[in-house]
């Protein structure tokens, strides 16, 4: 046995005297882009290499994908699945491309990204080195890997937005016919996705929902939408074209009070108030709707009227 050990120990020394070739290094993620908060709008996230990597999965989306962080749990299960990503509801459409001699993966999105909105990079442990090896997160773990990172105010032209009418006492159901309408006065299109819309209570506190709004929805400037309760009945004539963004799962803000004028906030996804309805006392429209006169205008008593008949949703004068 000692004779045995002997002559390995042996062969051993003499292999490693002779340069025979060791292993590669594992090809590791080294970074990826962009990363923290106030990113642009117009990003283009990317994921660096040690080495070149396999971009058989990662251009087509089973094993790469950028997605809101509401998305993160079902895209961190989906790029692991057998099926991938590819089909991933919710997922940012992207150009993939390759750079860097195979150690840079571009996503560039489609479209802008969302602004003061949270994404993830989700890259799935079964992704492959050039030389068919398992590709390893930063740690030198075999394992999801996900970076982070939330965007900031959109570029270009800014919105904005005013509210403009508001219909709180509507026939019953009242949960199919509450409204908030909103123009955008901007020179930019308006993102309302993560916007929220505030009331004041009886005991003089603020009431929020958050703006639900789907991918690419916009409003342009010169257009206004809708906010309603998740119970929407689509009961009035709208241009065409208008949208109607859901906030609150039934009843708008859960209802709006019919016993006193409703004193509303729009605010921006970093809470930022952007537009008021009613803060320094509205009329009370019973059965009807209450509307700024001037779209432009302030947010004042006399800026505020009763709509003749039941109101013009969509429609601004």
């Amino acid at each position: 046995m000692r004779r045995r050990l002997l002559a390995f120990a042996t062969a051993a020394v003499a292999a490693i005297g002779c340069g025979l070739p060791e292993p590669e290094p594992f090809t590791r993620v080294l970074s990826a882009s962009p990363e923290g908060d106030g990113a642009s709008t117009e990003a283009v996230p990317a994921v660096d290499f040690s080495g070149p990597v396999d971009p058989g999965g990662l251009l087509d989306g089973r094993l790469l994908v950028l997605v809101p962080a509401e998305a993160l749990a079902a895209a961190r299960t989906a790029v692991e699945s057998e099926a991938g990503a590819a089909a991933l509801a919710g997922a940012v459409a992207v150009e993939a491309r390759v750079e860097d001699g195979g150690r840079r993966i571009v996503l560039a999105p489609r479209a802008p990204l969302r602004g003061f909105t949270p994404y993830s990079l989700v890259l799935s442990s079964r992704a492959r080195a050039a030389d068919g090896r398992a590709v390893l997160d930063p740690e030198g773990r075999r394992r999801t890997f996900v970076s982070s990172f939330e965007t900031g105010a959109p570029s270009g032209p800014p919105p904005r937005p005013a509210i403009t009418e508001v219909r709180a006492d509507a026939a019953t159901p009242e949960a199919g016919g509450e409204y908030v309408e909103i123009a955008n006065l901007g020179e930019g299109a308006l993102d309302l996705g993560g916007w929220r819309l505030a009331k004041r209570t009886a005991s003089g506190t603020l009431s929020s929902c958050e703006i639900g709004a789907p991918p690419g929805a916009v409003v342009a400037p010169g257009a206004v939408a809708l906010v309603a309760g998740g119970a929407w009945d689509g009961r009035y004539l709208l241009p065409a074209g208008v949208p109607v963004f859901a906030c609150g799962a039934a009843a708008l803000l859960g209802g709006i009070a019919n016993d006193r004028p409703p004193e509303l906030l729009l605010a921006d996804p970093a809470g930022a108030p952007a537009s008021t309805l009613g803060t320094k006392g509205a009329p009370a429209c019973r059965e009807r709707a209450i509307e700024r006169l001037d779209p432009a205008g302030p947010d004042a008593p006399e800026n505020l009227g009763c709509s003749v008949g039941e109101g013009t949703p969509g429609w601004l004068p």
